[in-house]
């Protein structure tokens, strides 16, 4: 899957609270390994329904990606704050 599938499958449409993730400079998509997939600056949200996706630009070969994600997700949650 390249960067940017991974932001496409990973950015929405989720049952998220907008405000915390408004107030985030930067999402991670990582799988369940937790290894990162992408990393994009959000740049806003979209509703969809009851539910809300990402709106962000996707940060192309950021050092990040392919590597494990320094803030672990233990949750089966799809969504975490850290």
């Amino acid at each position: 899957m390249s960067e940017a599938e991974a932001w496409e499958a990973g950015r929405g449409v989720w049952k998220f609270n907008a405000d915390r993730a408004l107030s985030q400079d930067e999402v991670q998509i990582i799988n369940t390994s937790g290894t990162v997939l992408a990393v994009a600056k959000i740049t806003g949200i979209s509703k969809h329904g009851d539910r809300y996706a990402l709106e962000g630009e996707l940060l192309l070969g950021d050092p990040r990606v392919g590597r494990p994600t320094p803030s672990p997700h233990l949750s089966r949650n799809p969504v975490t704050y850290i």
